[in-house]
């Protein structure tokens, strides 16, 4: 018989979320290990001056690799306890324990200090697809709970690509709203069925690109065939890196690129105050920092996303254990 603890316990950290932010009490240290990819690397960015400006204490280790999803970090879990090598995938990492750069396995990384928070996220390009996401989850939060028993496990939500991302040119109806409807359903699946809470990203990405200051436009008047050198299309309203010059190895020069993937410096500013409200347990984000390239109305108003997503999946993750 399946067992309904870990729903209580979901329920129970809804209900303290949602609590006046009187009642509640807002941390001011966190330890966390991330085991994603460069999606969490995008929510880092931000969150770190983030915490910096909120006075926070900020400990972090990053399992993550490029393009890893449940799949492939379940692997290099199995690897490490079955004594493989292979299992020392997490290359080049910086240990917060000496600031020195060296590689992990999973159980090192979850073992090397009393984590606070361990987060989890499936790759992007799997976020939609709920067959990808077990048995491999349950894997990796059986070993958190394993190797770092006190350490509260977050679903990351990750978001939707840019509307001009080749996903959505092959003619068969996939949108990034459905993308994003099917991610956000699996995610919140997820954190139902395992008693976890979620860092809504995604949600609030996706709230941003609904109204008419973070909609993107494609820039109809730049040619793309033939750009200039260093030049690039009106890119104002997006929330995704978009068009960048990049160096090909095999050409031997830049050229120009798109990544419709990764969040630009508004979208990791969003996802990082994202992270920041839940992971503190703050009532509100610094209104002290500014990324160079946003303006503070740009920030107050990417603020009021990050409110609308929180309360959102809130409300939904209430739904779901009632």
């Amino acid at each position: 018989m399946k067992s309904r603890l870990p729903v209580f316990i979901l329920a129970i950290a809804v209900f303290f979320a949602a609590l006046p932010a009187h009642l509640s009490a807002e941390r001011d240290s966190l330890k966390l290990l991330t085991i994603g990819n460069s999606f969490a690397d995008n929510a880092l960015q931000e969150f770190k001056p983030l915490s910096r400006a909120g006075g926070k204490d900020l400990v972090y280790l990053r399992a993550n690799i490029g393009g890893c999803s449940l799949e492939r970090h379940a692997k290099h879990l199995f690897q490490a306890e079955e004594g493989d090598p292979a299992g020392r995938a997490y290359k080049n990492i910086i240990d917060p324990t000496t600031g020195k750069r060296r590689d992990f396995t999973l159980p090192e990384a979850l073992q090397l200090l009393p984590w606070d928070v361990v987060t989890i996220q499936q790759v992007s390009s799997s976020s939609f697809k709920r067959e990808t996401f077990e048995p491999f989850a349950e894997e990796l939060i059986h070993a958190i709970r394993k190797y770092a028993p006190t350490a509260e496990i977050v679903v990351h939500m990750t978001w939707a690509y840019r509307d001009d991302h080749a996903i959505f040119q092959k003619g068969d109806g996939f949108t990034p709203r459905k993308m994003h409807e099917q991610l956000r359903a699996n995610y919140l699946w997820l954190a139902a069925e395992k008693g976890l809470r979620i860092l809504p990203s995604g949600e609030a990405i996706h709230l941003a690109r609904q109204t008419p200051r973070w909609t993107y436009v494609k820039d109809e008047t730049f040619d793309y065939e033939n750009p200039a050198p260093g030049a690039l299309p009106d890119q104002r309203g997006s929330l995704h890196t978009g068009w960048i010059w990049r160096m090909d190895k095999t050409l031997g020069r830049e050229t120009l690129r798109m990544d419709g993937l990764h969040a630009n410096t508004a979208g990791c500013y969003l996802a990082g105050a994202v992270w920041y409200r839940l992971l503190y347990e703050a009532d509100s984000v610094p209104t002290n920092y500014v990324p160079k390239g946003l303006t503070a109305e740009d920030a107050a108003d990417l603020r009021r996303h990050v409110d609308a997503a929180i309360a959102a999946i809130g409300a939904e993750q209430a739904k779901l254990v009632r």
